[in-house]
Order: structure tokens, then C-alpha cells, then sequence
């Protein structure tokens, strides 16, 4: 058998394969998203049946598995944060009452870190003066959490008035670690909750995958909405005490009535 003959028939053998293989892949992806479709509407016509309707721009999110993750509290962090704020002069002071606050104080304002978290300021920069348009305001707020160590990679949203920074983490939003910052006539206020360095997994395998529309059913039993609006996937921030801060991943679910956080491990809702 001649060579070119040889190769010819190799070559359509492997044009056959790639075919089959696509044709294979193919039907898995029109019968994954015909699916998908399906569901999305039978989920609509049981939300119709029970007087619910959904956003023009609704849709049903497909299922993917998150981490539960644990983050440290960081003091190291948190004293440059208030540094940064209130100036190198800054004293710093701790509860007596056992609630491991941290207080810091300066002839600027008082800046205060608790448990989970949770951080709130009161603070006038030097040579202050309030910023008057949405553009200002994120400048000026982008200085600030600059100075307080808080680097450039965080999601921003801005008006005439305040600023709020956040970001994500394992491609996620996590709902609840957001910075608010409000720019008045004589200082600047600042609460939130907060966190610092890597969250990390305690145990191997503890992935959670929680479907959406599971969650929409358990908001439902205890919530009675007249429309959804929308849903998206993340985490929310717990206290767990001994310095601890746990992601718990999860739903959020807006709502005509509201935002709400449906948690992937108790199965349970909250309003945000």
C-alpha cells in the first residue's frame, strides 16, 4: 500500500473522531442549556402559580461549589488601618469587658475594631474640606483607604455624599464586607465590617453546593415576596468568636420586599 494512501486514511480517521467528538460535546452543551432553560421556566410558572412573577431580567443562576473559609482577625492590620487614619500618635486602648474592642483615639477622631469585624470611625483629615460631586468623593475616599493600607483592588461605588469599597473573594462578592465612607460639612465617618490577609480552608473537602433553586424555595417558606429580582452567589461574613471570622457561602436573593442572604449550611435566610 502506497504511503499517501496510508496517510489519507489516517487523516480521515482522525476527521471522524474529531467529528464524533465534537458532535458529542456539542450535544451535551444544546442539551445542558435546553435543560437549564427548562428549569428556569418551570421555576417561573411555579413562582406565577403561587403570585410571585420575576424581573424582566430575572434569571435562574446555575449551581456552583464554594468553600467554607475562616479568616483571622488581624490586630497588626487593624493598628495600621487606624494609623493611617488618625496619625502615628494614635493610642490605642483595649476593652476591659472581655468583648475584645480596640479602641484608637488622636486629636483627628476615634477609629474602633470589634469582634467579626466590624469597624467604625469618626475622624476629621488634615486640611479637610468635603467633596462636593460623586467624583470627589471617590477620590478623596480612595486616598483615605489608601493611607489606611487597604491597597487599589477593590470594587467601588460612589455619590455626591459617600463611598463604599468591597471585593470578592474566590470570584464571589462577599456580601457584608463592604466600607462605607461619608464625607460631612465638618469630618468623615466610616463603618462597615472588614477583613485582612488569606482566608483559608480548616478541613479538606468542605465545599458546599447549593442550588438556586433551593434557595429561592427556603427564602420563600419564610419570606413573602411579590417578585424577584434577582440572585447571585457568595459568601457572607460570621462571627465564630476566638478571633475568627467565617465565609459562609451562599444566595443572595433581591426582592421587592428586600434583600435577603440564604445560607448554604443552616439552610436559613436573613435580610441584608
Amino acid at each position: 500500500m502506497q504511503w499517501s494512501r496510508v496517510k489519507t486514511i489516517f487523516i480521515v480517521i482522525l476527521l471522524m473522531v474529531d467529528g464524533f467528538l465534537f458532535i458529542n460535546i456539542a450535544g451535551k452543551y444544546v442539551s445542558g442549556y435546553y435543560r437549564k432553560a427548562e428549569n428556569a421556566h418551570n421555576i417561573t410558572e411555579i413562582l406565577a402559580g403561587r403570585g410571585i412573577s420575576v424581573g424582566r431580567s430575572f434569571e435562574l443562576p446555575s449551581a456552583e461549589a464554594l468553600p467554607v473559609l475562616q479568616i483571622d482577625r488581624s490586630r497588626t492590620d487593624e493598628d495600621h488601618f487606624a494609623h493611617g487614619l488618625l496619625g502615628e500618635t494614635a493610642e490605642r486602648t483595649e476593652s476591659a469587658d472581655g468583648s475584645d474592642t480596640v479602641r484608637y483615639e488622636s486629636e483627628r477622631g476615634v477609629v474602633e475594631w470589634k469582634e467579626g469585624g466590624v469597624v467604625s470611625a469618626t475622624f476629621t483629615p488634615v486640611d479637610y474640606v468635603q467633596p462636593q460631586t460623586a467624583d470627589e468623593v471617590k477620590a478623596l475616599a480612595q486616598e483615605l483607604v489608601g493611607q489606611a493600607g487597604l491597597g487599589t483592588a477593590l470594587v467601588w461605588q460612589a455619590d455626591a455624599q459617600s463611598a463604599s469599597a468591597s471585593f470578592p473573594t474566590a470570584g464571589v462578592p462577599v456580601f457584608n464586607r463592604v466600607l462605607t465612607i461619608t464625607f460631612d460639612a465638618d469630618g468623615v465617618k466610616i463603618g462597615g465590617m472588614w477583613t485582612f490577609g488569606m482566608p483559608y480552608i480548616t478541613k479538606s473537602g468542605n465545599y458546599v453546593t447549593f442550588a438556586a433553586a433551593d434557595a429561592l424555595f427556603t427564602l420563600l417558606a419564610r419570606e413573602t415576596p411579590t417578585e424577584i429580582d434577582r440572585m447571585e452567589l457568595g459568601f457572607l461574613l460570621s462571627d465564630t468568636g476566638g478571633g475568627r471570622v467565617q465565609m459562609t457561602p451562599g444566595w443572595r436573593i433581591d426582592t421587592n420586599t428586600g434583600s435577603f442572604f440564604v445560607d448554604s449550611l443552616k439552610k436559613s435566610s436573613i435580610s441584608l
